[in-house]
Order: structure tokens, then C-alpha cells, then sequence
């Protein structure tokens, strides 16, 4: 063998001696399992945009047919978040893009689950979780919708589950009030206000507005022919526009005052009124179904001990509502409701309070599955407090119970609000003994109503003509009238589901004149407007800001 031959072979042996002792040429199968890089949103972080991508990376090469749907998902408070997952192999990314965008204010967990794997088979160590917050939507300016040179007052206004709103009120025409109307569309702002009615016979008073999942509306209001004031209505229809009002009573007995509306998803309403018999009020109804038109109005009780007033109604997405008003019989007001059940009609009125004391101004709230929530204020021999009632498709109504015990002065004027899973709040005015206040409680299904909570502390003056809105995660908006300084103020508060109330805060900012009578509307989404009546020195003009 020659010399260089032999140097090879002895020195080969030599090389494959010392690899195997190293490990020979590799470094064994792939045991260790992936593991989660990084995270967006990061891990507790808040004030998350709406919009945002979820999104985690990983440490290594991971197997794209493992990342899916089932392995990864977001979830808030209700359930599991519609979306779509996307994996990016080449920098391995994982993507959740959701359906649609995030909820305000609300606490999302995205999970990685165990199910994914890196190339060689290795599945993440166990479950990997990260938890954030979503921002909250802020006001804009406020903004005249008005556009008639005549006082214009009593502003009311109603949301779409799109955030498409209308704003009714009622303006000065020469000869008396006409009701008038703005449109509001996210993606363009406020429309031109125009006519819903004008009839020189005699004034509009009243106007309320609701609309369905779609969009379209119906407008009620009272309307003097002369002699008595009837109850009128016109239907709004997207890309229509106004049609003709219609009378929607003819008892021409008495007046009949004072109208409140409630419409469902599919657009169909119910309307309720007082009217003046000759002898004494009643509560009234008539009900609009969609394609078909108004029917025939209704009388919803029957007992003529003392006069019935102050109607307000709800109703629930199938159509089933619910109608409350204060009655008197003979020695006191006591409270009432009667249940409107789709497709069978309404059944028979109820008291929903069997205190000693005069009860009245009630409002009512329903969430989706029916359950329904009655607010008012009653005597207690003390002071006016405020007290509630349940309703329950299954059970009926409940006790009455107190829902705020300060006796320093009376309490009144409340109102309240559901959102998506029956959880309400309430808020009303309530004297200190030297000025007027806004509280508010909150109820849950599973804990009953909690402890009644001072949500503004400003005490120049009274604040007055509180409101409440939410949206389906239970998020909330009041507004009211505040007064003390040179003139009185819109001032609004938030109401977060996972923190509680906020600091008060003027929703306008314009001292020309009293701004007063807000009202509050909330979309699904949390998106909101709000509308009041405002001076500018000369004469009243309709504002409205938005809350996006």
C-alpha cells in the first residue's frame, strides 16, 4: 500500500472514532416543543383598537395544517368571537382576523391550544393564553341639526343596529309646532332636517321615534285638529324617505296626550297614549305591523276608579311588549302593566306594586329573551324613593323592591336601560336637601340590584332630565341637564360594564344659552348620539353629538 494510502486509512478510523464520540453526525430527533414568541395585542394590554388583528408568533417551524379554527380562538364575556384564523409558514404567524369589530371597553382572551405542533410533531407544551382590553369610543363636537329659523324642543332619537339614527322634535312654524326630523349615517354625518308633518289646524306635541334593525322608522306624535289632540304617525322607509301621516285613533271623546312607541327588529311597533273619556284617562294602544300597516287602536285597562296616565312600552325583538302606567284608585297612584304577546294580543293589566304610598312615573325595559324591567318612584311616608319590579316570560312579575335607600331627599324621575343578557341600570334625580343629584344602580340576574352610586358631584346647581342608554355588553351612557353656573350644561358620564362609572364631564361647551332635555341612543356596538335643546341668545336650535 502506498505511504499516502496508509496515512488516509489510519487517519479515517480516527475521524469516525472521534464523531461517534461526539454524537456522531447529528444532534438526535427534535424533542422539544414550540413555544409562543410573542403576542398582539401583548399580553394585559388596554386601550386596544377595535380593529385589531390578533395575532401570535412563534419560536420555531411550525406545522400550518395545525393552526385552525380549533386550535386557535378568541373569546370575550359571551362566547367565542366569530373570525377567521390565517398562518403564515414562512415567518410562522398566526393570525385571528375577527367577523366583524371588537366590542368597546370589553376584556378578550385569545387561546392557543395544545393541538399545535412544529414540524417534527412536537405540540406546545399545554394551553398558551393572553388576555387585552378594547378602547373606548370618544365625543366629537356638538353640531345644530336643525334648520327652520323656529324654536325648536323636545328632542328624541333612535339607533339602528348599524349606528343609522334618526332625531325627531317638535319647531315653531308660524302658526304652531310641526315636527320635523334629521338623519344620521356614520359614514356621512347629518343629513338636511326636513317635514315629517305640517298641518295648520293646530300644534304637534310629543314626537317620539323608533326604528328597526334595518333602519327604517316610525314617528309618533299629538296633534290638535281645533278641537282635541289626536295621535298621528308616519313611517320612514331607507331610500324612501317620509310618507304620508296617518291617523292612528279616532275616539273623539277627548284629547288623547302624551304617546310612546316601541318598534322591534322586523319593524313592527306598539304605540300606547293616554286619553281623556269624558270622565277620566285611560291607556290606549294601537299596533303597526310591517307590510300591513296600523291597526285599530285599543283600550289595554278597564278599571275606571281614577285616572290613568303616563304610559311607556318596550317591546323585545319577536314582538312581544310590555306597557306600564300610573293609576289612580280613589285613594292612591299605584303602578300597572299590561303584556302584549305577539300574535295573541294583550292580556290582562296588573298592579306591579302594592305599596302604601302614591307610586307614578314609571319607565320600562326589556332585554332580547323578554325579560323586562320596570322602574318608578313612590312615597314611603318619608321621602319619594325609587323602586323596581321584574318581569319573566316564565313567571310573571316579581316583588317590587327598593333600589335606593337615602332619605335625605326625595328621589324621582328614573330611568332605565337592559342590554343583551337582562343586566340593567337605573339611574334618577335625587335631592341632597340642597340641590338635586344623578344616581344610579346596577342589576344583574345572577346578584339583583347592587348599591345606589352619586354619579356626578358637581354642586353649583341642580342637574335634572337624566337618561341611560347601553349596548349589548352592558356598557352605558347617562346624560342630563346640569344648572348653577351662568347656564345650564349637557354633562354625560360612561358607565364601563368591567370598571364601573367615570367622572362627569360637559358634552357641550357653548354658554350662549341653556342647554337642556338630552337625550341618549346607543347602537349594539356601543357607538352613540346624543341630542338636546339649545339657546343661542335668540332662539332654540336641536344639537347632537356623536360618541364614535
Amino acid at each position: 500500500m502506498p505511504p499516502v494510502t496508509r496515512c488516509i486509512a489510519a487517519i479515517v478510523p480516527a475521524i469516525i472514532l472521534t464523531l461517534s464520540a461526539c454524537g456522531g453526525g447529528g444532534s438526535g430527533p427534535d424533542t422539544a416543543p414550540p413555544a409562543v414568541s410573542a403576542t398582539s395585542p401583548a399580553d394585559a394590554a388596554t386601550d386596544v383598537s377595535r380593529a385589531t388583528v390578533v395575532t401570535a408568533s412563534f419560536d420555531e417551524d411550525i406545522l400550518a395544517t395545525s393552526v385552525d379554527a380549533g386550535s386557535f380562538s378568541l373569546q370575550d364575556g359571551t362566547g367565542t368571537v366569530a373570525g377567521t384564523v390565517i398562518f403564515d409558514a414562512t415567518d410562522n404567524i398566526a393570525t385571528f382576523v375577527p367577523a366583524q369589530q371588537l366590542g368597546l371597553l370589553r376584556d378578550y382572551t385569545a387561546t392557543l391550544t395544545s393541538a399545535i405542533t412544529d414540524l417534527s410533531g412536537n405540540a406546545l407544551a399545554g394551553d398558551y393564553t393572553w388576555s387585552f382590553t378594547t378602547r373606548d369610543n370618544a365625543w366629537f363636537a356638538a353640531q345644530i341639526i336643525d334648520s327652520d329659523p323656529g324654536n325648536a324642543y323636545d328632542p328624541e332619537i333612535a339607533l339602528d343596529a348599524n349606528g343609522n339614527a334618526i332625531a325627531v322634535w317638535r319647531q315653531w312654524g308660524g302658526s304652531g309646532y310641526d315636527v320635523w326630523a334629521n338623519r344620521y349615517v356614520p359614514a356621512i354625518g347629518w343629513g338636511s332636517a326636513g317635514l315629517v308633518e305640517k298641518s295648520d289646524t293646530g300644534s304637534a306635541a310629543s314626537p317620539v321615534i323608533g326604528v328597526d334593525t334595518t333602519g327604517n322608522a316610525l314617528a309618533v306624535w299629538a296633534q290638535s285638529d281645533g278641537t282635541r289632540d289626536n295621535i298621528w304617525a308616519n313611517r320612514y322607509t331607507v331610500g324612501g324617505g317620509w310618507a304620508t301621516p296617518v291617523l292612528i285613533e279616532t275616539d273623539d271623546t277627548g284629547s288623547a296626550s302624551k304617546p310612546r312607541l316601541a318598534v322591534d327588529a322586523a319593524g313592527n311597533a306598539v304605540a300606547v297614549w293616554y286619553q281623556w273619556d269624558g270622565l277620566r284617562t285611560n291607556i290606549w294602544a294601537n299596533l303597526y305591523t310591517a307590510g300591513a300597516g296600523w291597526g285599530t287602536a285599543a283600550l289595554i285597562e278597564t278599571d275606571d276608579t281614577g285616572y290613568a296616565l303616563e304610559p311607556q312600552v318596550a317591546v323585545d325583538p319577536a314582538g312581544n311588549a310590555l306597557a306600564v302606567w300610573r293609576q289612580a284608585d280613589g285613594v292612591r297612584w299605584n303602578v300597572w302593566a299590561n303584556r302584549y304577546t305577539a300574535g295573541v294580543g294583550w292580556g290582562a293589566p296588573v298592579a306591579i306594586e302594592t305599596g302604601n304610598g302614591g307610586a307614578g312615573y314609571p319607565q320600562v325595559a326589556i332585554d332580547p329573551s323578554g325579560n323586562a324591567i320596570a322602574v318608578w318612584d313612590q312615597w314611603d311616608g318619608a321621602a319619594f324613593s325609587i323602586w323596581a319590579n321584574r318581569f319573566t316570560p316564565a313567571g310573571g312579575w316579581g316583588t317590587a323592591e327598593l333600589i335606593e335607600s337615602d332619605n335625605s331627599g326625595p328621589a324621582s324621575a328614573a330611568q332605565v336601560a337592559v342590554d343583551d343578557t337582562g343586566d340593567a341600570l337605573a339611574v334618577w334625580i335625587q335631592s341632597d336637601g340642597m340641590r338635586d343629584n344623578v344616581w344610579s344602580n346596577r342589576f344583574s340576574p345572577a346578584a339583583g340590584w347592587g348599591t345606589a352610586a352619586l354619579i356626578e358631584s358637581d354642586d353649583t346647581g341642580d342637574a335634572r332630565h337624566a337618561r341611560v342608554a347601553v349596548d349589548s355588553a352592558g356598557n352605558g351612557l347617562a346624560v342630563w341637564d346640569q344648572g348653577g353656573g351662568t347656564v345650564a350644561n349637557v354633562m354625560v358620564n360612561r358607565y364601563s360594564a368591567a370598571g364601573g362609572w367615570g367622572v362627569a364631564a360637559a358634552l357641550e361647551n357653548d354658554n350662549a344659552g341653556d342647554a337642556l332635555h338630552p337625550q341618549v341612543a346607543v347602537d349594539p356596538a356601543g357607538n352613540a348620539l346624543a341630542v338636546w335643546q339649545q339657546s343661542d341668545g335668540i332662539h332654540q336650535n336641536i344639537l347632537a353629538n356623536r360618541f364614535r
